[in-house]
């Protein structure tokens, strides 16, 4: 059946039109008295739209309703809230949002609201949500129901395999989802500009709503590692044996969930063979996750870098302007460049001031000297000077860099508050925020939890956290 089957056609015509915004409060609005009325009267919703949305209504744009439309003379003489809530009601009675019956026994209206309008309300309302939802232990429900259900051997087989089903197959979703979400913050980098831009973009964003919410969980409370073998055990135990699988079909049947006896039986071992296929590749999405993560991560750092060893002033852009056009060899540069010349009228500045006065140049006489000696390293002191050359030039913000800082601050200590960091120059603050953003790798030996607020270290203002020692 097509979409359009079910939905009238002009259905979403309110949500492209002017007056967008109140319709879609207004169906948020319809939304909350649902919630709350078994029955809602129109008189009711009335009221509740002219509380929620006042000012919003006042701001009605009238230039859409058509002439042969039937409107209250007064939404356009006096704009009351109370004709412009009705023509609201109008307008979603004829888009099929809504539909309007009488009580048999008195004069009052009824809201009714069809069941695709319910499921589309609460589609919109949910991606209007700001909070971090909480992730459904998908790994954890599909392994108790199946493990309940395998002990019990009664009458809820079928809706135990069911709901592992539908669990497995948005467990599925969820990791695309996580997937696709590393990538759009990986490429989000580029739109960065400060130091600031990327780790809020990390902190804020990344880690509260990708890293906590999901990333998480699948790592240590709904872990797949540990609950994949029971419940392929289970499954595969369920898959061979003719007895369960006729006693979870005649179930399907009594529940008339289908025709005949074959199709229970042949969209059951469907329905388990997805389930086993699907915890089967569960290691290698997780596996290409973490390196998603990495490479995210690695990036980010690279990004930071970059912008604290970059002149991001005024005079900084030109310089880099400049030195781009005066090193590439593309065609067309030098069109580019006299454009520039023609946009702008550079010229040298300069004043008089007391120390202007014209002073004599003093000649000096070139005289003749003994020549330098070339100095010579002989035996161990040439290779100590080349040690020294190349312990200077590694010197960088490289990965054992970071970890030998992680590992001073926490000599003899598991666990490290942020008040304890340390932070005795500005090289240090950057070591710190390097390895905060390496505590969710695996390579390394601690991992970073983050509380509420800030706190100042010797000056540095750096969020609440601390650093927690990996048992081995």
């Amino acid at each position: 059946m097509k979409l359009f089957d079910l939905l009238p056609h002009n259905m979403f015509s309110i949500l492209a039109s002017k007056n967008k915004e109140i319709y879609v409060e207004a169906l948020f609005v319809l939304r909350k008295v649902f919630k709350q009325e078994m029955a809602i009267t129109k008189e009711n919703l009335v009221s509740m739209l002219i509380a929620n949305l006042d000012e919003m209504m006042l701001g009605l744009d009238l230039s859409e309703i058509s002439e042969g439309e039937e409107i209250v003379e007064n939404i356009k003489e006096e704009v009351s809230l109370s004709a412009t809530a009705h023509f609201i009601l109008r307008r979603l009675k004829a888009t099929k949002w809504i539909d309007i019956e009488d009580q048999v026994d008195s004069f009052e209206e009824y809201i009714t609201l069809p069941d695709y309008s319910i499921k589309l309300i609460n589609l919109l309302y949910s991606l209007t949500e700001d909070g971090t939802k909480e992730y459904n232990s998908y790994v954890y429900s599909t392994y108790s129901s199946i493990k309940t259900a395998d002990h019990e051997r009664d009458e809820f087989m079928y809706n135990a395999l069911v709901t592992a089903h539908d669990n497995t197959l948005r467990l599925l979703d969820e990791l695309k989802t996580l997937y696709n979400n590393i990538r759009r913050y990986h490429q989000s980098l580029n739109q960065y500009v400060t130091v600031n831009d990327v780790l809020k973009g990390h902190f804020d964003e990344y880690k509260k709503l990708i890293m906590d919410r999901v990333y998480h969980p699948l790592k240590t409370l709904d872990s797949v590692p540990r609950f994949k073998g029971p419940v392929l055990q289970i499954l595969n135990r369920w898959l061979i044996d003719d007895q369960v699988r006729e006693k979870i079909s005649g179930q399907a049947i009594m529940r008339g969930k289908y025709i005949s006896i074959e199709d229970a039986r042949e969209d059951i071992i469907v329905k388990i063979g997805e389930i086993i296929d699907i915890y089967e590749k569960l290691d290698e999405m997780l596996e290409e996750i973490d390196r998603k993560n990495a490479t995210y991560t690695s990036a980010s750092i690279e990004k930071m870098r970059y912008l604290l060893n970059t002149d991001r002033s005024i005079k900084g852009k030109l310089v880099d302007i400049l030195t781009r056009i005066g090193t590439t060899q593309e065609e067309g540069v030098f069109s580019q460049l006299e454009k520039m010349i023609n946009a702008t009228d550079a010229f040298q500045q300069g004043y008089i001031d007391e120390k202007s006065l014209y002073v004599s140049a003093v000649r000096n006489r070139k005289k003749e000297e003994a020549p330098l000696q070339v100095q010579t390293l002989e035996g161990d002191n040439g290779e100590d000077a080349l040690e020294t050359f190349m312990k200077r030039a590694k010197q960088s913000y490289n990965h054992i860099r970071i970890m030998e800082y992680v590992r001073k601050a926490m000599e003899g200590v598991d666990i490290l508050n942020s008040e304890e960091f340390l932070l005795e120059r500005d090289e240090d603050f950057i070591l710190c925020m390097l390895a905060t953003l390496k505590g969710g790798e695996r390579n390394v030996f601690y991992t970073t939890e983050f509380s509420e607020g800030y706190v100042n270290n010797n000056g540095y203002k750096i969020p609440k956290m601390r650093w927690i020692r990996k048992e081995k």
